[in-house]
């Protein structure tokens, strides 16, 4: 994977566990339902970047209104911490000015699996974030392979993605960009 050209697209550092985990499994879809993104994916659905620009036009529907949504493309898109920009509630109570979300996978549901950045925090702990269309939100404290794992060991408990993850678990690669 070329890691530090997808970090400067996504100005941020991935955490190292992610990117040992796509290194070695590459982009692809566990139990049928939970996509894992990564750079340079054949499919726009399996590609980092492409999923992340995706999630994040979803999110500023959800925290700006419809007006700042993907419909709107009269002005440049805006950074999710972008206080200023946040109108109603669903804007999740720990997401905090200047904080971001980057998509790393997402459902076949079109749901979103999201990094939470927080400014000063080492990517390797970046709590882990699902996005259920509605806007639910659920927040995991771990970073990604250890939420992964609990996920699929049930240790973690998600009241959305534990009726899709059974065991026993299976991964369908996705494929990469030639």
């Amino acid at each position: 994977m070329d890691w530090r050209a997808a970090e400067a697209a996504l100005g941020i550092d991935l955490p190292g566990d992610y990117k040992r985990f796509a290194d070695a499994y590459g982009p692809g879809l566990i139990d049928d339902h939970l996509i894992i993104c990564t750079p340079g994916a054949a499919t726009g659905w399996t590609d980092l970047l492409d999923n992340n620009e995706m999630a994040q036009e979803s999110c500023r529907i959800w925290f700006g209104g419809f007006d700042d949504g993907p419909f709107n493309r009269a002005e440049e898109p805006w950074p999710l911490g972008d206080s200023s920009r946040w109108n109603g509630d669903d804007v999740p109570d720990w997401f905090q000015p200047g904080d971001d979300l980057i998509s790393w996978g997402g459902t076949g549901n079109s749901d979103f699996l999201f990094w939470h950045i927080r400014p000063g925090v080492a990517a390797a702990d970046h709590p882990v974030v699902l996005r259920e269309r509605g806007p639910h939100f659920e927040r995991f404290e771990a970073g990604f392979a250890a939420t992964l794992t609990g996920l699929l060991t049930g240790a973690i408990r998600s009241e959305y993605l534990g009726r899709w993850l059974r065991a026993p678990h299976s991964y369908n690669l996705a494929g990469r960009r030639a």
